[in-house]
């Protein structure tokens, strides 16, 4: 599955396969990826976008079966 991110500090847009599915302090569940770039001094940057619980269901049953095998 393609997600489109933008990096939550330069509003640059790109693409991510299978993103990775967190469950922020609000309770609600959103991907969140590293940015291809760095912010000044090195930092790291991160893109955050929100979605269905569903999605993070599946991530986990994906995750599931990779640790099983």
């Amino acid at each position: 599955m393609d997600v489109t991110m933008t990096c939550m500090t330069t509003k640059q847009k790109f693409e991510v396969k299978n993103p990775p599915v967190v469950v922020l302090a609000n309770g609600r569940y959103a991907y969140r990826v590293k940015c291809p770039w760095e912010g000044k001094n090195g930092k790291e940057l991160y893109a955050f976008k929100f979605c269905s619980s569903a999605a993070y269901q599946a991530f986990k049953a994906t995750e599931n079966e990779e640790s099983e095998a």
